[in-house]
């Protein structure tokens, strides 16, 4: 006897994992993911994959072949394309029936509020940007709305040297001491949930400030499409990990009623 595969739920497994009332809880669970490159990417992957009912998607970037070694939407089938759209086709191909909320935009201080909605279960932050990540972060927490950081991952190989905690006790990580300078002078000094490395960064050149220049700053953008940052090295493995450690701590959050 052949089975129906049209009559198999596709989060049996995961029901069968984590129980009816955690996936039931997915389905109406409203998460917001801002940044879809290569950390973001498998963020949105994995909570698809998990039945979550509503994505908020914000991204202003297109795809382009440097991206294609380590983001699930970088295809040479989708160069040019808009990631945010890339996808929302994806979401939608996976779950029919999750609500995808698209925004082809960027983040700062100023547009935060088109984006960031009292109705929102968990906010994800995997944004490069500098300046973005600060507001988006800060705006979040004026509003009281739960929401996990992704530090850096490029320039990183070991995925041991992961690690989950509140943002102002990590170390290492260059970027999220940056992050926790601004904060502090912002009147926040703890209580924002991160992913980062403590693997030192292994690119040719030290990082620097310069290397984490924020497009979205004063001056910055140009034509809508901001100024090139420094390249730091990257793979596939270290932000895939990052992503997928965020989604999965973004479930166990959303599995507890």
């Amino acid at each position: 006897m052949t089975r129906n595969a049209n009559l198999i739920s596709p989060f049996a497994r995961l029901e069968q994992l984590l129980g009816k009332d955690a996936v039931d809880r997915f389905k109406k669970s409203r998460v917001a993911v801002f940044g879809l490159g290569a950390v973001g990417s498998f963020v949105v992957e994995a909570l698809a994959r998990s039945g979550i009912g509503y994505l908020r998607l914000v991204d202003f970037d297109r795809v382009d072949a440097s991206n294609i070694n380590r983001q699930i939407f970088a295809l040479h089938s989708t160069l040019g394309q808009e990631k945010a759209v890339l996808a929302r086709e994806r979401v939608l191909d996976i779950n029919p029936d999750c609500e995808v909320d698209l925004h082809t935009s960027f983040v700062n201080a100023d547009s935060l509020s088109q984006f960031l909605s009292q109705d929102l279960d968990m906010v994800v932050d995997a944004i490069d940007g500098l300046n973005a990540k600060v507001s988006l972060i800060l705006g979040a927490k004026q509003m009281g709305l739960n929401i996990l950081s992704s530090m850096g991952a490029a320039g990183r190989t070991d995925v041991a040297m992961i690690r989950t905690g509140d943002l102002f006790d990590t170390e290492v990580c260059p970027l999220a001491r940056m992050v926790r300078r601004r904060l502090r002078r912002r009147g926040l000094a703890s209580g924002v949930p991160c992913v980062y490395s403590i693997e030192p960064p292994l690119n040719k050149e030290s990082f620097k400030d310069k290397d984490a220049v924020d497009p979205l700053a004063q001056g910055d953008v140009d034509g809508g499409q901001g100024r090139p940052r420094s390249p730091i090295g990257s793979a596939a493995w270290v932000p895939g990990c990052f992503g997928l450690t965020i989604a999965g701590l973004v479930l166990e959050n959303l599995a507890v009623e």
